[in-house]
């Protein structure tokens, strides 16, 4: 169990050192991340699909060249609503 700090001025102006296990380590070449062109609010959507067609979609974007999976179905949906083909 950690030892009981006595609280003055000293204490609070000396900042503690983290100790080394609980300090993240950062890739030495650094990851860069994609920065999206305008951030849009997005509102999450849960579907319930038999397991072979998640893969298959899943596959579908990443061979489309698609970010995500929900940019994927995102355009899916948009050329369905365009080709005007509702049943």
């Amino acid at each position: 169990m950690a030892k009981a700090l006595e609280l003055n001025a000293d204490t609070l102006a000396a900042a503690q050192p983290v100790p080394k296990a609980a300090q993240v380590a950062t890739p030495v070449g650094g990851t860069k991340r994609r920065k999206r062109a305008a951030k849009v609010e997005r509102e999450p959507l849960q579907v319930r699909w038999p397991a072979s067609e998640v893969k298959a979609a899943k596959l579908a974007s990443i061979q489309l060249d698609f970010q995500t999976v929900s940019d994927f179905m995102l355009a899916c949906f948009h050329a369905y609503m365009k080709s005007g083909k509702q049943s």
